[in-house]
């Protein structure tokens, strides 16, 4: 009996490594990056129509900016907090206003030397250099909050 149930648990278990792997494909990345994916969560659809109007709809996803790109941790990170927001959602657990958490913004903030890696040999690493992230100047990119209400709704 034990053998069979540790034999089930060794199943499930590899089904569940690979379907977190399974997220990194491109065809099933691709479905769930984007603002179509990311936009169907109505409390997300300030931050995607804002994301569309910027420039960098035309460069990167959503998965781009806020998933690591590494596909090991990109995978897990990525099924952790889907999974995670997901049963907040079914629960109720809707948050006043949106914040990045402090892991979050350590991958943002990383995504944005990713792409921009010419642009930051030439103007410096700002967390190296000054103890911040890209973001903390460059606030409104690419989510313009004048389009934004204080807690993340539309005007």
């Amino acid at each position: 009996m034990k053998r069979k149930i540790l034999k089930t648990l060794l199943i499930l278990s590899t089904l569940a490594v690979l379907a977190i792997f399974a997220i990194k494909i491109p065809f099933i990345s691709h479905q769930l990056d984007g603002p179509k994916f990311c936009g169907s969560c109505h409390l997300m659809k300030p931050w995607v129509d804002t994301y569309i109007q910027s420039s960098h709809s035309e460069w990167a996803t959503c998965g781009g900016c806020h998933i690591p790109h590494n596909v090991v941790s990109g995978a897990f990170y990525k099924a952790f907090t889907g999974t995670r927001d997901g049963i907040y959602m079914l629960i109720g657990h809707v948050p006043d206003r949106i914040r990045i958490s402090g892991h979050g913004a350590k991958v943002v903030n990383d995504n944005c030397l990713s792409c921009h890696q010419d642009v930051m040999s030439t103007v410096g690493y700002p967390l190296a250099d000054r103890n911040k992230n890209c973001f903390d100047c460059h606030r409104d990119l690419p989510h313009n909050r004048q389009g934004l209400q204080k807690g993340g709704q539309p005007n």
